[in-house]
């Protein structure tokens, strides 16, 4: 289905004060930084904590073989949890929550991010032979729209690649992720393991999606996603503890039934429960993960076809008149703030 369904057509001119109303909702900057940093922060905690406590694990059995997995789990985290934050940082976003004051520097920012996502594609199409991600045709008509510049040919090509190419690409992504979180957790049969697997794996789940599309959503949706990782890596240490547990006692409830017909299933019921128990954590932090790499590709797919909305957007010259009245207003009142600070500060003196 596309994402296209909640947004017009670009065809379909708006204002800018329509565009406002409809799609970008005032947000506050400061605390979703605040917010994405902490989750961030939090993932780091996790990961760091659970591969320290793994770590003292294995030191208990021998000192030896702890001191040597000392080196391993900070390769793990710097590898698995510092670059992939640094990569998803270095990558450009949309700029789609506008006002009168920004709107032209937001939709000359946007065509330039355009720009660097084509130029990207058509080089990893020629530097790799394409490797089938990309249909040749389009990236051919991406690359002609490049050289003449067509900035309404690369948009509607763009469009095209995101919405079939790179949308079959990231369901394999995720298939991948998903699988190798959930084989993972079903093997590990350790809660902190578990835990620290959701979260590293979710995290370059997240980083493939979005280098996969060349571009990371707005910092407010980003929060959000991290926030998503974090909660899913605490869901995952609570299903290794309650997992085998519940599937013990739904298994020794169905040998109980079965066992009179068959004594002999009564001496499995302890493997009987740990596969199920792993089936159970597996599947779980599998499905997770999938929700992850689908919320993702939502939020990028939305931000690329509503910044295609705002480039549409007309800006007449009223909306100049109001952006010169709002300059000549924050003048004014910065000349009044300034004259009556001037005069505190000379009160205070005398």
């Amino acid at each position: 289905m596309s994402q296209k369904k909640n947004l017009p057509a670009t065809t379909n001119k708006l204002t800018l004060d329509e565009y406002k109303e409809k799609y970008s909702k005032p947000q506050n900057v400061k605390a979703a930084r605040f917010f994405l940093v902490m989750f961030a922060a939090g993932l780091g905690v996790i990961i760091f904590t659970c591969l320290l406590l793994i770590v003292l694990k294995i030191y208990d059995i021998n000192d030896i073989a702890g001191y040597v997995s000392i080196a391993p789990a900070l390769a793990v985290f710097i590898i698995f949890y510092v670059v992939p934050l640094v990569k998803i940082n270095s990558l450009p976003a949309f700029q789609t929550v506008v006002d009168h004051r920004n709107v032209r520097a937001a939709k000359a920012h946007n065509r330039k991010v355009r720009e660097t996502l084509a130029d990207g594609i058509i080089n990893f199409a020629s530097e790799t032979d394409n490797i089938g991600w990309y249909d040749e045709s389009r990236v051919g008509k991406l690359a002609v729209a490049r050289q003449t510049k067509n900035n309404e040919e690369l948009k509607n090509t763009l469009s095209e690649i995101f919405d079939k190419d790179v949308r079959k690409q990231a369901r394999g992504v995720i298939t991948k992720a998903a699988l190798k979180t959930g084989i993972f957790t079903a093997l590990s049969q350790d809660d902190k393991l578990d835990s620290a697997i959701v979260a590293l794996f979710e995290l370059n789940l997240v980083k493939d999606m979005l280098f996969l599309y060349g571009f990371r959503p707005s910092e407010a949706k980003l929060a959000r996603i991290f926030g998503q990782v974090l909660t899913n890596a605490l869901v995952a240490y609570g299903v290794s503890a309650v997992a085998p547990k519940a599937a013990a006692w739904l298994v020794g409830k169905g040998i109980k039934i079965v066992s009179s017909a068959v004594p002999v299933i009564s001496e499995l019921t302890g493997a009987i429960s740990t596969v199920f128990g792993s089936l159970a954590q597996g599947i779980t932090n599998a499905i997770l993960t999938v929700v992850i790499g689908k919320q993702t590709q939502k939020y990028l797919m939305k931000e690329y076809h509503l910044q295609d909305v705002l480039d549409g957007v007309v800006i007449d010259d009223d909306d100049d008149a109001e952006i010169i009245e709002e300059v000549k207003e924050g003048i004014k009142q910065s000349l009044k703030d300034k004259k009556k600070n001037d005069k505190d500060s000379k009160q205070k003196q005398e």
